[in-house]
């Protein structure tokens, strides 16, 4: 009988901005979003759709509320922890509130159901994950215009999407290029850089105890430990910059050296392009030092660089 009279009210509400209203005027709304808890999946994917058609435009602006978002995210949440499947009717009912009402975008609420629409984007197919990424586009769009701290909010819980993301530009259609590449390149995270080891760093007098400095734009250097006796030098040291969005344009330079009594002497340098392991993840490989204005093919260091969402308990 519910599911019948949720289905009538479809009908009624679908292209009749009058029937929304009245609907809204008897208190529709509110038993609607008790529907959307049901533990029947069917009645709470219907309750969804309803709460679609009623939202549809603006007539009814002065309903939209942060309880309804809050009641449509534990829909969404409760879809997830009990069944493990993905109701993609209440992710595009969550995408069209909030095109069509900005306001919501900036409340708590929004910034609550982001870590649910992670998960979706996870674990979803491809239909889900396209409701999901229209809809993290559609708030990173606003982080310009709300307050900062919200801001900033919402974009260190999407960065939990980061590796997602990633897989995505792998993996999925071209269709999902663009806006997973849009997301990547504005959201907080890590950037690590692993010094593995280095190859064939031999000088033509004295042993090498060689060492690298790394730097990022005007950042202060880091350092590796000083390897002595050996022109195949194993680090594996790992060195961590934190961004608020990432990066772009950077490059990472890392000049290798030896230590001798007399001071240092440069074995040779390193520059590298760090924009494309935003999109793919991990960027490795032999790098050649080059020296004096040219490559020595058999002097390389080993790197790791990996860019990632940031560690939990990093602030921005």
């Amino acid at each position: 009988m519910t599911m019948v009279a949720i289905c009538a009210l479809q009908s009624l509400v679908m292209h009749s901005r009058t029937n929304r209203r009245a609907v809204a005027e008897a208190g529709g709304i509110l038993v609607v979003q008790e529907l959307l808890l049901s533990p029947n999946v069917d009645i709470s994917g219907q309750a969804a759709l309803l709460i679609k058609y009623l939202f549809s435009n603006h007539t009814l602006q002065e309903y939209v509320s942060n309880e309804l978002i809050r009641s449509l995210t534990a829909a969404l949440e409760r879809g997830l922890l009990s069944t493990s499947t993905i109701n993609e009717v209440i992710l595009r009912t969550i995408y069209v509130i909030f095109s069509n009402f900005k306001k919501v975008r900036f409340s708590e609420a929004a910034t609550l159901c982001i870590p649910h629409l992670v998960c979706a984007l996870k674990d979803g197919n491809e239909t889900a994950q396209e409701r999901v990424l229209d809809t993290l586009c559609l708030l990173k769009e606003s982080w310009p215009q709300m307050n900062e701290e919200i801001a900033k909010a919402q974009s260190l819980i999407s960065a939990e999407a980061i590796p997602v993301l990633q897989m995505l530009m792998k993996t999925c259609p071209p269709s999902f290029h663009e806006r997973a590449d849009g997301l990547l390149h504005c959201l907080p995270g890590c950037l690590t850089v692993t010094i593995i080891r280095g190859n064939n760093l031999k000088q033509t007098m004295g042993g090498t105890n060689a060492f690298c400095c790394l730097q990022i734009g005007n950042g202060p250097p880091r350092q590796t430990k000083v390897v002595n006796h050996s022109t195949c030098p194993v680090w594996n040291e790992s060195f961590t910059w934190l961004f608020d969005v990432a990066p772009k344009g950077q490059k990472l330079y890392i000049l290798c050296k030896s230590k001798n009594t007399f001071g240092k002497s440069t074995l040779g340098r390193v520059t590298i392009q760090i924009d494309k392991v935003v999109t793919e993840g991990v960027y490795s490989g032999f790098f050649s030092l080059s020296h004096d204005g040219g490559k020595d093919g058999s002097r390389t260091l080993e790197i790791e660089i990996i860019w990632s969402n940031r560690p939990s308990n990093d602030s921005m």
